[in-house]
């Protein structure tokens, strides 16, 4: 995935992947195929979210689309 070579790191993002999970976080960095996120949150159904701890590691492969928030 090319693109994410060039997208800009340390800004708040929603990233949604093909697995119908989607986390609100840091977009800390990019490491051979995973993005890394900070202060990460699960986004659940009806506006729930929780909190996890230290950083979440999303497979590239995995994204279905990114938002900047």
């Amino acid at each position: 995935m090319r693109w994410f070579t060039r997208y800009p790191c340390l800004k708040r993002v929603v990233v949604n992947t093909r697995t119908d999970k989607a986390f609100r976080g840091v977009l800390w960095a990019r490491r051979r195929g995973y993005l890394v996120l900070r202060n990460a949150e699960l986004l659940k159904p009806r506006g729930e979210t929780v909190a996890m701890d230290g950083e979440v590691v999303i497979e590239a492969a995995n994204v279905d689309f990114m938002q900047v928030v």
